[in-house]
């Protein structure tokens, strides 16, 4: 997950495996910042691999550890675009601490597809923080982030 601070600086926290955080280049920082609204935050979903411009990502947002991938305070959806990004407006979303889930629906169905038996998601999906399904479910205080209006916080879909 990447976090620009307003359209300045670009913050990378890695928690999944113990990544580090490292700087990027302006040339990233354009790319993202582009996408900053000063009224509202905004979730920009980017994919690591070629998709299909029109595909709709869904993003859900959780706001403690209580209600962390059971009820979300809010669901947003949008399209990916021909740069392979789904840019999600956090409008009516305060300022404060969040975590994010987001995944592509492939099948258009509305609805995370899941396998029968173990019940892992069987489209893309990505928490904020850039944490990672391993054994167990992502915790809130892994992928939780303080966002405010003008940031723009990136999540990456993996195939």
């Amino acid at each position: 997950m990447r976090k620009l601070l307003g359209i300045g600086a670009i913050l990378l926290a890695g928690f999944s495996a113990g990544a580090a955080s490292h700087a990027e280049t302006a040339d990233t920082v354009n790319l993202y910042s582009v996408h900053a609204n000063p009224t509202m935050p905004v979730v920009a979903v980017e994919t690591a691999f070629a998709v299909e411009a029109g595909k709709a990502v869904r993003l859900t947002v959780y706001d403690s550890e209580e209600n962390f991938l059971e009820t979300p305070r809010a669901k947003f959806e949008a399209t990916v675009n021909q740069s392979g990004i789904a840019v999600l407006p956090l409008e009516g979303l305060e300022a404060g601490v969040y975590a994010f889930a987001a995944y592509l629906d492939e099948d258009g169905d509305g609805k995370l597809k899941r396998g029968k038996i173990l019940g892992r998601p069987k489209e893309p999906l990505a928490f904020s923080n850039g944490v990672k399904i391993k054994i167990r479910k992502p915790r809130f205080d892994e992928t939780k982030v303080d966002i405010a209006p003008g940031d723009v916080i990136v999540i990456t879909l993996d195939d």
